[in-house]
């Protein structure tokens, strides 16, 4: 008898062992990996993404400095550019003017504007050289650092919401939630953190997506800011070049040397000159959010006088081009099979 009482005892334990152990592995919200937060049943994939937003914020906002910063300048090259334009319609006027006038008094009070007029437009000249080299020296870091950092962080809350979904709609789950005797009753995730950081994110993706790419007007060229090999440049935007075009000095700087391997072209400046060039590729050329790799391009020789750094066809052939000449913006429209659809240039103005 008192065998069968030792024994008795541990065929009861196994079994309630037995019982927690199945317990334990029927528990569909645990086997989820959710957890309880607040009233809230909860994925750690938010984890990261809510710390990703915070790190984003910060980038935001040094992503709107720096277009401040740029928007600033843009500004006071666009009132240069005006004033240059609105002197040198005045001496002509002037000039017209001064060709039938007769009284010596008045003859010499026009000349004497239109010296002041051509003094004006030296400093303008100077001023608006000193504007280029400051525009060119305003970083465009934090913003693609921004861009980036976003689609990465919408790709991880896009895998964390289709999560969700399939638990909401995953029948083991809702009957466990059911189950919970509790008032409040908890509910599945996404937490209201989860759901505000989403929000921000789609809202930052809208902006990004539908914001035009701020350019500059230059005797009726079009300059953009251009990340060539990841290194910023100012390029102008030539839909009637065939490629990309590089001065040997730009080429330089991105350690792309020419050699006999490389097919030879010819190319016309804009001063009618005829060169040869050397057919390369760049890794990656990106304007605005958009990036293109393996780009091909042409590379001048060293010295040329005239030679432009060009945003040609080999890019822009990606896109329908819009250029708004009276805000000075760029808008891209991505285009899905480059091989059918020449680039098409829209300009309003």
């Amino acid at each position: 008898m008192s065998s069968n009482r030792v024994i008795l005892p541990l065929v009861v334990c196994a079994a309630l062992a037995a019982f927690t152990l199945a317990a334990d592995a029927a528990d569909p919200l645990k086997d989820a990996g959710l957890t309880k937060s607040d009233n809230v049943f909860v994925l750690p994939d938010e984890t990261p993404v809510l710390d990703g937003i915070k790190a984003l914020r910060l980038t935001k906002t040094a992503a709107d400095k720096e277009s401040r910063a740029r928007l600033v300048v843009d500004n006071q090259i666009a009132a240069k550019r005006k004033l240059l334009d609105d002197n040198d319609k005045e001496w002509h006027r002037l000039e017209t003017r001064l060709s039938l006038v007769t009284d010596p008094r008045v003859h010499n009070n026009i000349v004497l504007r239109m010296n002041r007029l051509v003094a004006d437009q030296k400093d303008a000249d100077a001023a608006l050289k000193d504007l280029g080299e400051q525009a060119a020296k305003v970083s465009i870091t934090a913003k693609v650092k921004f861009v980036d950092d976003m689609a990465a962080l919408n790709s991880r809350a896009d895998a964390v919401t289709a999560k969700y979904q399939a638990l909401a709609g995953d029948a083991g789950v809702k009957a466990a939630l059911a189950q919970i005797i509790a008032v409040p009753k908890p509910t599945l995730g996404p937490s209201p953190g989860f759901v505000a950081a989403v929000a921000d994110l789609k809202k930052w993706e809208s902006a990004v997506e539908s914001e035009a790419i701020p350019i500059r007007e230059k005797d009726g060229i079009h300059e953009v800011d251009v990340l060539l090999n990841g290194t910023p440049f100012v390029m102008d935007v030539d839909t009637g070049a065939s490629e990309i075009s590089l001065p040997g000095e730009v080429a330089e700087k991105l350690q792309m040397v020419p050699s006999e391997k490389d097919p030879t072209v010819q190319l016309k400046l804009a001063n009618g000159a005829i060169i040869e060039g050397k057919e390369m590729s760049l890794k990656s050329v990106r304007v605005g959010r958009f990036t293109l790799e393996d780009v091909p391009c042409v590379v001048m020789q060293k010295g040329l006088p005239g030679a432009a750094t060009l945003l040609g066809a080999s890019f822009l052939n990606h896109f329908i081009v819009n250029i708004d000449a009276a805000t000075n913006q760029l808008r891209l429209t991505e285009v899905k099979d480059p091989s059918q659809v020449k680039a098409t240039t829209r300009e309003s103005k």
